[in-house]
């Protein structure tokens, strides 16, 4: 009984940390994922300045390029997403594969 606990608290260390490396050499580490990091926060602190400033005036086409801004980054954020959601794919494929492999024992 305590063997099996130990032996279930285990596995999950060791899917757990499996999936952060797995995480780690599929997304963050890659230079799309960076660019696109760094991209999002440049924009993100851009349109905030524009959202304070945009408050004392009332300029159509000042608004028409923040919505433009904003534009671009749901787009980055969307593309973000997409790099994500790839790699997920592959570890769950690979979680899968452990699942079935740890559920014969």
């Amino acid at each position: 009984m305590l063997s099996d606990s130990i032996l279930i608290i285990f596995i999950a260390l060791f899917t757990a940390l499996l999936s952060e490396g797995f995480s780690w050499l599929l997304i963050y580490r890659t230079e799309k994922y960076k660019r696109l990091q760094a991209e999002i926060e440049r924009q993100s602190k851009k349109i905030e300045k524009q959202k304070e400033s945009l408050a004392e005036t009332s300029d159509k086409n000042y608004k028409k390029k923040l919505e433009r801004q904003e534009e671009k980054l749901k787009l980055n954020n969307r593309e973000l997403s997409m790099v994500k959601m790839k790699s997920m794919f592959t570890i769950s494929f690979a979680f899968m594969a452990l699942l079935s492999m740890f559920n014969s024992m």
